[in-house]
């Protein structure tokens, strides 16, 4: 008889974990976590026998010796090998499981959980094909090692006390063995989650399944990080309790007040689905945190810097150990912000265990489960009994947000609850809503402050717009000389000037011309953000720009500019006084004007000054650009007269949403007042495509030129020759003369109506709404990702890839060797050392780029010009894996990654 161990010893602790120490604190795990489900106690006996018997595979003499160094352990017969979770279904009595639970529908549920817990790539090719080493491992079962691992396992499990009822369940699947050998496939025996072609789980997956599954997935992987980090006093925490919804209440009026709309508000809602309509910088994070109301709840945002700034705002609002923080550089962020190493190295793990009552974090984290790939449960059962706050929807590409529209769905089915926010729903996300949840009215709340306060809104005026068409030859994107010298001018009057462009290429070339062209102390006061920086210099400036130099409000009597591309756009509490921003989709333009003037804001029928605390009646309307700047337009709209009219190209945005934006700006030039009628119009009616063409017949047909009906053609043939006006928008620019110079002022309430109808008014075949139904056509479909990696590419459209550009590589080289050389000489916490390498090393050299020419591996690279041991190139090859060198390009820290010729091609600007 041999011990079964569950781990190898580890360097820190010097300490074996046996199966019997493992499933003993994962059933402690679960002890802790059940009170989540405590009404469905059938779902808990299942999951209990789960768990028990999750990790029975584990006897398998080459997973003792090979993968955990038990070299005492017998049988030795390590050349045949399957994964253990698969393994552990041989070791199960099938019959005995039958009678206790009296259900095949549980059965197949327990025994998929069991095999499937530690999905691996390779699974497919072991148990949809007649796997020769499934094979040998069987037979050797049946005729060498039956009785030995038997009595090992019967060893093993004696040492749990109070679960004898259970011990019975263990034993040879001899009926399973000699299936195999007979031919059978793996997959036909239990059945897969994962896999587009196994139908028995896929489609409408069952609920119970997805709670058995889920729960063991929590509960191994918690009792797991436990063992390995020594701490098994932390079992107890696998969720930790949320703060009392007083708590919340009582630290968030303290800061806005009793009497905030949040507060009225939320007696409406508090336990519903909520979707929340409101401008920006109206206060929804405190909504949404008010909206926890003490239960468990995930906070996303698009942006790492946003995520990064409400996490701050969430630990004074939650209390720093009811807070945590996940997104890809989480760890960077916690080890950068905090001197003690421990506690930011246990807050990072503890927020990816999920077990914080609060975790901020970036979309991406959650919404690809939305494809359900491998570990998908896990996410579900945790939804289950949780809030999610999705912030700035708009932000999300069509395709993005279908995905995030099917989680959602997928958290109303599994029992949690939603929150979105924006100050630009798009109407298609409500519509698939209002499609897919029944009894949508009952179980959603519409809280449109917009439409609550329509009087107020319609009074209160921040932006003022112009609109300027901008000759260019060859597609040589320019601002020209005399709009530089108004943006210098403007910062030598001590404004902020906030210029946004569509591409990182553009935003460098306008840097440069604003700081040749600058005099004096105001050359230091010209800065750059976009996404081509390093991690380290990218959170360096975002930290010193949103903090400092443009913090809301602005207080300071200094003149500064900054030029940015769209990581601006949404989210980031920045103040500025005038905006100089290319021409984008309408609900990004209007994003883009919430960082102007940010400082006034409305408040029980007030406009306040943040900046002074000045506080003004709103009983007339109120222009805070006439009171700030003499009635001067503060947002300048660049329209550049080319083929796409912005530099980015269609890579960036569609010529539908730029021409569409451009045409409903138009309608807006005069008196606002026949807005609300068309918004009335828009939401008596569902427009099909035709309907839509009628439309923009009826609205826009003096905007351009409408050929006549063919004089000739037969009543019969009447209409048929009529020229689409919604194209003619789209594919003509002969109609953009009439928009030069053309001066429109905007109110609150006004900017919400556009940006409704703009989406309202869109093609469900145009480019953009094609994305959006097309993806979630195929979601509704039944597809399913086999690779966790697979569904995030899909969510996030990822087509960039991580280099190093070539006058950066020899200080890299020299920083690797001297990582290598610290570690070694046991100067540094072994533990993280991904953390460590990524924060000390990959964090100042990797940019992202849209390429995928002429790049040379890194780690081939180095591993030719650098002697290191054996351990050491296999840490590199995982680290470094997808991270290229390019010759192109070359890195300075002031603009980022440039062209390493002077000339640059039209493809190196591309989008952020």
């Amino acid at each position: 008889m041999s011990e079964i161990w569950a781990k190898s010893v580890d360097e820190k602790n010097n300490k074996i974990v046996t199966l019997s120490d493992h499933v003993s604190d994962v059933l402690k795990v679960f002890n802790f976590f059940k009170k989540k489900f405590s009404d469905n106690q059938f779902i808990l006996n299942a999951t209990e026998v789960a768990i028990f018997l999750h990790d029975l595979g584990k006897v398998l003499p080459s997973f003792q010796i090979k993968a955990l160094g038990n070299i005492e352990y017998y049988p030795r017969d390590v050349i045949y090998e399957i994964p253990h979770s698969l393994f552990s279904v041989f070791w199960i009595n099938i019959d005995k499981l039958k009678e206790k639970f009296d259900s095949e529908e549980y059965l197949n549920y327990i025994i998929s959980a069991i095999a499937y817990h530690h999905w691996r790539d390779n699974f497919d090719e072991i148990i949809s094909l007649e796997n020769k080493q499934l094979k040998q491992v069987c037979e050797k079962v049946i005729h060498e090692w039956k009785d030995e691992l038997k009595e090992n396992l019967a060893k093993e499990f004696g040492k749990l006390s109070n679960y004898d009822g259970y011990k019975e369940l263990i034993n040879v699947n001899m009926t399973w063995l000699k299936a195999i050998l007979n031919h059978r496939l793996f997959v036909n025996l239990v059945v897969p989650p994962y896999k587009f072609d196994y139908h028995p789980l896929r489609g409408e997956v069952k609920k119970e399944w997805i709670f058995i599954s889920g729960i063991l997935q929590r509960c191994d992987h918690f009792a797991s990080w436990c063992e390995e980090e020594g701490a098994e006093e932390e079992l107890e925490n696998v969720e930790i309790d949320a703060p009392e919804k007083e708590y919340v209440a009582k630290t968030i009026s303290s800061k806005i007040g009793d009497n905030a709309w949040q507060f009225k508000e939320l007696e409406k809602c508090s336990e519903k689905n909520v979707i929340l309509i409101a401008p920006t910088g109206y206060g929804k994070t405190e909504f949404a945190f008010l909206w926890s109301s003490g239960e468990k709840l995930f906070y996303t945002l698009p942006l790492r810097a946003s995520v990064n700034n409400t996490f701050e705002r969430a630990k004074n609002v939650f209390g720093c150990d009811k807070t945590g923080l996940l997104h890809s550089d989480a760890d960077i962020y916690l080890l950068d912000k905090n001197s003690d190493e421990t506690g930011s190295i246990k807050l990072y793990e503890l927020s990816k265990q999920l077990s914080y009552p609060v975790i901020i974090s970036t979309g991406d984290q959650f919404f690809p489960y939305a494809l359900r790939p491998p570990g998908f449960e896990k996410i579900f059962v945790s939804l289950s009994y949780s809030r999610i706050a999705v912030d700035e929807i708009q932000a999300y590409s069509p395709k993005a947000c279908a995905i995030i529209a099917k989680f959602m769905e997928w958290v109303y089915k599994m029992g949690g609850k939603f929150l979105l926010m924006t100050a630009t729903m798009p109407k298609f996300v409500m519509d698939y809503l209002k499609d897919v949840i029944p009894d949508f009215y009952d179980n959603v709340n519409t809280i449109n402050i917009y439409e609550e306060e329509k009087d107020a809104f319609s009074k209160l005026y921040k932006h003022k717009i112009k609109l300027n068409l901008i000759k260019i030859e060859n597609e040589q994107f320019d601002i020209p000389d005399e709009i530089i010298r108004e943006i210098l001018q403007k910062a030598n009057n001590n404004k902020r000037v906030l210029i946004i462009l569509n591409t990182v290429g553009f935003a460098q070339s306008v840097y440069d011309k604003l700081k040749n062209s600058a005099d004096g102390q105001l050359k230091e006061r010209i800065f750059l953000i976009h996404s081509r920086f390093t991690l380290k210099d990218r959170e360096s400036k975002e930290f010193d720009y949103i903090n400092n130099e443009f913090k809301n409000p602005k207080t300071e009597n200094i003149g500064k500019i900054l030029v940015a591309t769209q990581v601006v756009e949404a989210s980031l509490d920045i103040d500025a006084d005038f905006l100089y921003t290319e021409i984008c989709p309408l609900d990004c333009l209007v994003q883009r004007m919430g960082r102007i003037l940010r400082r006034y804001i409305y408040q029980n029928n007030e406009v306040v000054n943040k900046s002074n605390d000045e506080k003004l009646k709103l009983d007339y309307p109120f222009r805070a650009f006439e009171k700030e700047y003499h009635n001067e337009p503060n947002v300048n709209v660049l329209i550049f007269d080319s083929n796409n009219l912005q530099s980015g190209g269609q890579r960036v945005y569609t010529k539908e949403l730029i021409n569409l934006s451009l045409a409903w700006l138009w309608k807006a030039r005069y008196n606002q007042s026949n807005l609300g009628s068309l918004l009335d119009k828009t939401f008596q009616q569902e427009f099909d495509d035709d309907g839509i063409e009628e439309f923009f017949r009826e609205e826009f047909a003096d905007l351009i030129l409408v050929q006549k009906n063919n004089k000739n053609k037969g009543k019969k043939d009447k209409g048929k020759n009529k020229e689409s006006v919604y194209n003619s928008l789209l594919f003509s620019h002969d109609w953009l003369a009439k928009l030069d110079q053309l001066e429109i002022e905007l109110s609150e309430y006004d900017k919400y109506i556009l940006v409704t109808l703009f989406y309202s008014t869109m093609k469900k075949k145009g480019r953009y709404l094609k994305d959006f139904y097309n993806t979630l056509i195929v979601l509704d479909s039944g597809l399913m990702s086999d690779k966790k990696s697979e569904a995030e590419e899909i969510f996030r459209e990822i087509y960039s890839v991580q280099i190093i550009p070539k006058n950066k590589f020899e200080e890299f080289k020299k920083d690797i060797q001297e990582f290598i050389k610290t570690i070694e000489q046991g100067k540094e916490n072994k533990r993280m050392l991904f953390t460590q390498f990524k924060r000390g090393v990959l964090s100042k050299y990797i940019v992202m780029h849209f390429c995928s020419k002429d790049l040379e591996s890194v780690y081939n690279k180095l591993t030719i010009e650098i002697e290191m041991d054996s351990k050491w190139k296999r840490r590199l090859k995982r680290w470094l894996s997808g991270v290229y060198l390019n010759n192109d390009f070359v890195y300075n820290n002031e603009k980022g990654l440039i062209k390493a010729e002077e000339e640059k091609s039209i493809e190196d600007s591309f989008i952020l």
